[in-house]
């Protein structure tokens, strides 16, 4: 029988959970003497904030189910990774100063059956130095298990800074054959100079297919200097792939992130499958690199008929501020970018770019009302490649500082049926733009 590579290291988290509670059985009573609601102090239990003592083993004791552990502010230095596996209603708190020092990659794995797992108030911190790539995480939510259910995991309050480094600050995967994972919170948390992705859900398994994670939240982040060391894939801020239903990215503000390590194109949010998706309020902002602020990316119409997953669709962006004016790039920087995306609205976005406000590929019955955007290179709106019965209704749509490309471009011979009015068009010196049906595109108003 073929056996998940992960299933092996399972095997050995539990043994070293099981070896550190023999090894530490005043740990263990000390803790099972205490009420679930009942806050223990870490350093009542010997685990020392000197940043110089090696806390693993009793940290990993200290894990369980109905448990509140708080660490008090200082220096914890975890040499080996905690591994947080079928627990529920566990809480691991800091104060602003408690900070997490690791040499390695990541400090937890949560993986099994978790209910009610909450992270907060912990800044989590890599000193490693390594380029080879590493799609984990500081936290690495691994639900690899062939039936681990996970259902309310919260992470709050919390900072990660892993600058040299390739890998996440966050990752969450799902990818056990009925693995799920629900009720995700991510929120107030600080990304600062991480080398890989900030915050990554990962979905890639399709042999049974179903939403593995759905009713998420990524909200309330700041994310600064994202990507210092990545090399490929593309890295993102936030992103989301596979098949997923119901999420809410909002509020989040990223500035400056990387775009100089690779040449593929950076993102700010990404959404690689989520149906019915919120995208509002988000604010970025970059002056050096800049990079592409929303993006969608399949499955496209002929993968969606091989898979079965289904189409991006019911997305909602709306009053997000994107200022995107990095001087590297160029043809790299894009507001927003959405490919095969069906019953979208995007409505009140303010959009400064060197690059497109929008371009749509394979983008169906959207709605794109009252936006205002402005960029000094390319097409403030772009269509192409069968957009089709889209309708652009009352934007500002200014291309005044830049070369004659044409404001509103509709490209290819699939591109029709689009409903354009009530707009502001405005090109090269200040004179009323135009609308363009290019290479076959017709039926366009």
């Amino acid at each position: 029988m073929n056996k998940s590579p992960y299933y092996k290291l399972f095997i050995v988290f539990f043994l070293l959970s099981c070896e550190a509670k023999k090894n530490y059985p005043d740990v263990i009573a000390d803790i099972n003497s205490k009420s679930a609601v009942e806050i223990i102090d870490a350093t009542r239990l010997g685990i020392q904030k000197d940043g110089l003592t090696d806390n693993s083993a009793l940290i990993q004791a200290a894990i369980g189910s109905n448990r509140n552990l708080y660490f008090p502010k200082g220096k914890y230095l975890v040499s080996k990774f905690i591994n947080i596996s079928g627990v529920s209603n566990l809480k691991i708190s800091g104060d602003p100063e408690t900070e997490f020092i690791t040499s390695q990659n990541k400090i937890f794995t949560i993986s099994g059956n978790i209910t009610n797992l909450e992270i907060s108030g912990i800044r989590f911190s890599s000193v490693k130095k390594d380029a080879i790539n590493d799609p984990e995480g500081l936290i690495f939510i691994a639900a690899y298990g062939a039936n681990d259910l996970m259902n309310g995991i919260n992470i709050n309050n919390c900072s990660f800074s892993n600058p040299n480094t390739h890998a996440n600050g966050i990752k969450l995967v799902s990818e056990g054959i009925n693995s799920s994972v629900k009720n995700i919170s991510i929120t107030n948390n600080r990304f600062e100079n991480i080398g890989r992705f900030a915050v990554e859900f990962q979905n890639h398994e399709r042999k049974i297919l179903f939403a593995r994670f759905r009713d998420y939240t990524i909200s309330d982040n700041y994310f600064s200097n994202v990507g210092t060391i990545q090399a490929s894939p593309a890295p993102s801020c936030i992103s989301v792939s596979g098949y997923s239903v119901n999420g809410k990215i909002n509020n989040n503000e990223i500035v400056e992130m990387r775009m100089n390590t690779a040449s593929d194109v950076y993102y700010g949010i990404e959404n690689a499958g989520t149906v019915g998706l919120e995208t509002i309020g988000n604010k970025m902002r970059a002056t050096t690199y800049g990079f592409t602020g929303i993006l969608s990316s399949g499955p496209t119409a002929a993968e969606s008929a091989v898979s079965g997953q289904p189409k991006i669709k019911d997305w909602t962006i709306r009053d997000n501020v994107i200022e995107l004016t990095g001087q590297s790039h160029i043809d790299k920087v894009r507001g927003i970018e959405l490919t095969d995306v069906e019953s979208y609205i995007i409505t009140g976005n303010t959009i400064t770019t060197k690059g497109y406000a929008m371009r749509l590929i394979a983008c169906k019955s959207g709605k794109i009302n009252n936006n205002t955007c402005k960029v000094t290179s390319g097409n403030v709106l772009y269509f192409q490649s069968g957009s089709a019965n889209n309708e652009i209704r009352q934007n500002i749509l200014d291309a005044s500082k830049g070369p004659d490309h044409g404001v509103v471009m509709f490209n290819g011979g699939t591109t029709t049926g689009n409903s354009a009015s009530a707009n502001t068009l405005i090109k090269t010196g200040g004179l009323p733009g135009s609308y363009v049906n290019w290479d076959g595109a017709s039926n366009n108003f």
